[in-house]
């Protein structure tokens, strides 16, 4: 569906991605993968990170390391990873344009607001401190955290739970497409944002596609 007036009113939840969605980050988290990756000798194809975006460590690694891999090596990478972001993201990280206020309007209207992430709970709380929305999110939900992530449709059944609420009863907001597919899949109403949400890809998935925060602020009622 292309862009239209979208009614939100009967919702009582709205579910945001972090990455992408409210900060542009992926910068930082391909710099620390590469980094880490270049200290054991890998070299990885652009288009592998750009498969990977929207998704957890866990995944890529697999892809990029193999199958043999073990899960207790796997989780010291994805630590290593992890503390190279530490230091990058604060410097790398900034706000979506328009996203803070976004969620402060669907706030302000009554909705709940909750956070399905792939990133570390940390860099979740740091981002949302950066953005002033540290008040403003009820849940916070890491797909780190979790045995499966995006586009697993876990994540945001677990925010829905979490909720306590169905999945009618809420709706998120996406910008890639392992994103669209999980909250799709947990049978939420979806709105793509930004630029790559307007790719056809996505239109079997997302209730509305908008190319920024301005268009969001234009065609949702609350």
């Amino acid at each position: 569906m292309g862009i239209g007036r979208v009614n939100l009113s009967r919702f009582r939840a709205a579910i945001f991605d972090l990455d992408g969605t409210l900060v542009h980050s992926e910068p930082a988290w391909e710099a620390a993968k590469r980094r880490v990756l270049g200290r054991l000798g890998v070299e990885v194809p652009q288009s592998t990170y750009d498969a990977f975006v929207g998704r957890g460590l866990r995944g890529f690694l697999t892809e990029v390391l193999g199958p043999d891999l073990t899960d207790s090596r796997r989780a010291e990478l994805a630590d290593e990873i992890g503390a190279e972001a530490d230091v990058l993201l604060p410097v790398l990280r900034q706000p979506v344009p328009g996203a803070a206020q976004s969620v402060i309007r669907l706030a302000e209207s009554g909705l709940r607001i909750a956070v399905c992430s792939s990133s570390p709970r940390r860099h979740i709380h740091a981002a949302l401190d950066q953005l002033g929305l540290a008040d403003r999110a009820g849940v916070i939900v890491s797909g780190a955290d979790l045995p499966r992530g995006k586009p697993d449709p876990l994540p945001y059944l677990e925010t829905l739970r979490l909720l306590d609420l169905g999945p009618a009863e809420a709706f998120a907001v996406e910008d890639a497409l392992p994103g669209v597919i999980s909250a799709h899949a947990a049978g939420l109403a979806v709105i793509g944002i930004g630029q790559k949400s307007m790719e056809p890809g996505f239109a079997d998935h997302c209730r509305v596609q908008c190319p920024d925060y301005a268009s969001f602020d234009r065609i949702v009622i609350c």
